[in-house]
């Protein structure tokens, strides 16, 4: 069976657990095997939350960072994946949240679509031409590598037209710091030879979708590193969720350190904004990263 079609019967067949819902009320109301009611309702209920509800939240969590070497707001998102699950309404509604914070730039780490169709690339994008703001990215393995499709040149096109700069494997200055793009991971687009090759003087700050990608840096490379793609597990059932996380160094969400064979980095991971696999989010909400960086 086509894996789209499972994923769309999966997206609207989660539905049916509404008349499940109906019929254990009235299988408590009669007072038949209260018990038995009681638990499967209650783990319907929980069921509809994480799929209709915190999927549609947005969460605007604000973190400072001292000791990146320079001062600046940024608004940090990523796996938007619109396609599927997502839409560009959704996406609409992020961009009201984004345009509501006092920030310097917005960058989104990767991973902007999940089975979309390519010829609706740019409308579905269309709202990030609302941001107020300089907007930065780099794509992610649903973007350009399997499991994709690779959109890599449709995607691209899509997002310059409206007002996004992709900045893999290049760097551009911001007033305080410069900010370098690595490309994917797993699609091997992500080294960082370019760095070292032009020194700079400000700060640098790098943009991944992969916290791995980490790994081959130290702190003259990178003050700091923004990442996405461990949606921080998704569906956060605790022990649990850390085997869903696609990370060979431990990465989880928020702010840690990875020793490398360079010295010590500095990562912030984001839990994203969208879904794959499971439509649903638990403990975890769709979440905009507003991070204010001090020296």
């Amino acid at each position: 069976m086509d894996k789209v079609l499972v994923k769309q019967l999966i997206f609207h067949g989660s539905w049916l657990v509404f008349p499940v819902i109906v019929w254990l009320c009235w299988r408590l109301a009669r007072g038949r095997r209260r018990w038995f009611a009681s638990v499967a309702l209650a783990t319907c209920l929980l069921f509809a939350w994480a799929r209709f509800v915190e999927p549609q939240l947005i969460r605007v969590k604000e973190t400072t960072l001292a000791g990146t070497g320079g001062q600046a707001r940024i608004v940090l998102v990523s796996d938007v994946h619109l396609g599927v699950y997502k839409d560009p309404r959704f996406l609409g509604r992020v961009v009201e949240r984004i345009n509501a914070v006092q920030a310097d730039a917005v960058v989104i780490a990767g991973d902007f679509t999940y089975e979309p169709q390519e010829d609706a690339l740019p409308r579905m994008f269309a709202p990030l031409a609302r941001l107020k703001m300089p907007v930065y990215a780099v794509l992610g393995n649903h973007d350009q590598q399997a499991p994709g499709p690779d959109i890599d040149h449709a995607l691209r096109e899509a997002l310059a037209a409206h007002g996004v700069q992709v900045i893999e494997g290049r760097s551009i200055d911001l007033p305080r710091f410069r900010l370098a793009g690595l490309g994917d991971r797993w699609a091997h687009r992500d080294d960082a030879g370019f760095l070292r090759a032009a020194p700079a003087s400000l700060p640098t700050l790098v943009l991944t979708h992969n916290p791995d990608s980490a790994i081959q840096l130290d702190q003259t490379d990178a003050r700091l590193v923004l990442a996405g793609h461990t949606h921080g597990g998704q569906i956060r059932i605790p022990w649990l969720y850390r085997h869903a996380i696609p990370s060979r160094y431990g990465f989880d969400r928020g702010e840690q350190w990875l020793q490398t064979p360079r010295g010590r980095v500095r990562v912030y991971t984001t839990v994203g904004l969208g879904e794959i696999g499971l439509p649903m989010r638990l403990f975890n909400p769709p979440t905009i990263d507003v991070l204010d960086l001090r020296p």
